[in-house]
């Protein structure tokens, strides 16, 4: 119910959205390609409000309709967005010269502040659906790139001094087309040789069927000490239609055998270890854990029995935000949080050191590294992709730790 009521109001604010934007159009009526323009223009309206008739009637448009509504009806709002200020500030001072007018002073040769906010607003407009549509031409959610980090940490056993962790995130095996290229992002995961690899959520989109070919592939992760998975949001089957909860249930019960059919460990509210010359690595992993918007299953509280303080523990949790809401504040002692969730929203700016995007709006922690009072939190920016087909500045990620006592 909270997703038809979120998608309701970003409906109705889409479509106010494309009324508003309508007047810039309107100032070239009698141009010869106003009228094609024109109905263009109402057709993405149309799709959005198509988009939400057929989430609330639970009608499956199949993967390439539903894909192509999400980029045209998000491409479009996140362009209005952009171009709006544009737009607001003309309308602003129209309306005070309105209210105080003034004797303008002829200039020549100078544009008009009007025409020049309006032009503004059109090119602020193309900016984000022009490099959206070079996300998805450049096959960019197929450029898998190795990001390397090393983590000092006072608690680690002796025996894991350097450590090699493998950290991907995020697969959404039901998006992946390109098998190809998937095949050689997983190589590259194998090639890297980790002692342990991690898995923190989102194996498929919506159902286990995704899975259906992939085991060969998927099986090929693996590593010494281990694979661990644990689930996220999509993995429960909450985005799409079901005939029955039975139907439901068994499809998540199809999902955690296939994971362990590829030799994976699903760590479900609970804890593991692995042991080196007498010494052990705490992996504790819970479900999807949400504050809000998402399903909570997560019982970090569970999932923790049996561990103590001195223990060195490694938590995986799928959405980073269960970091800053229970880790830091309750469980002082995990010293390292693996998460994924975010995608970076798989837009944005990614060079070095410096990282922006607007899922920083929602999300403290949302790509790399980050550390406060001796605990680390590392967020992957996905393996796979979901909804939007592409990616433009953040690129999908294999992530390689190597843990140091410091």
């Amino acid at each position: 119910m909270d997703r038809a009521v979120f998608l309701f109001f970003f409906t109705l604010i889409s479509i106010l959205l494309d009324i508003y934007f309508y007047q810039i159009f309107k100032k070239y009526k009698l141009k010869k390609w106003f009228l094609p323009t024109s109905y263009v223009y109402w057709s993405i309206t149309s799709v959005t409000f198509l988009n939400f008739f057929f989430y609330f009637f639970s009608l499956d448009l199949g993967y390439f309709f539903k894909t192509l509504f999400f980029n045209l009806v998000i491409g479009n709002f996140i362009s209005k967005v952009v171009a709006l200020p544009f737009i607001l500030i003309d309308d602003i001072r129209r309306f005070f010269i309105k209210i105080y007018p003034y004797k303008k002073k002829k200039q020549n040769n100078v544009i008009p502040r009007s025409k020049f906010l309006s032009i503004s607003a059109s090119l602020a407009y193309g900016l984000p659906l022009t490099s959206l549509t070079y996300g998805i031409i450049s096959n960019n959610v197929y450029d898998y790139r190795i990001k390397r980090r090393v983590v000092k940490l006072d608690n680690l056993p002796s025996a894991f001094d350097g450590i090699k962790i493998c950290h991907i995130s995020d697969i959404h095996v039901g998006s992946l087309r390109n098998r190809l290229a998937v095949k050689g992002g997983i190589d590259m995961i194998t090639n890297e040789k980790s002692d342990i690899i991690f898995f923190t959520g989102d194996l498929v989109n919506n159902r286990s069927d995704e899975l259906k070919g992939w085991g060969d592939d998927l099986s090929k992760i693996k590593a010494p000490l281990g694979v661990y998975s644990v689930l996220g949001n999509h993995d429960y089957g909450e985005y799409t239609s079901w005939k029955s909860e039975n139907e439901k249930n068994r499809n998540f019960k199809n999902l955690i055998t296939g994971q362990k059919e590829f030799g994976w460990k699903l760590l479900m509210n609970e804890n593991d270890n692995v042991i080196v010359d007498g010494q052990k690595l705490n992996i504790v992993g819970v479900e999807n854990w949400a504050s809000s918007r998402f399903q909570q299953y997560g019982e970090l509280d569970k999932a923790y029995s049996g561990l103590t303080d001195e223990d060195f523990k490694i938590l995986m949790t799928h959405n980073p935000s269960h970091w800053n809401a229970q880790v830091t504040n309750n469980y002082r002692d995990i010293d390292l949080t693996l998460s994924g969730h975010t995608h970076g929203l798989q837009y944005g700016i990614d060079i070095g050191k410096f990282r922006v995007s607007p899922v920083r709006l929602a999300y403290k922690q949302w790509a790399d590294l980050y550390e406060l009072n001796r605990q680390y939190i590392y967020v992957n920016r996905g393996f796979g992709f979901m909804g939007y087909p592409g990616r433009v500045g953040i690129l999908p990620e294999i992530t390689i730790l190597e843990l140091k006592k410091s």
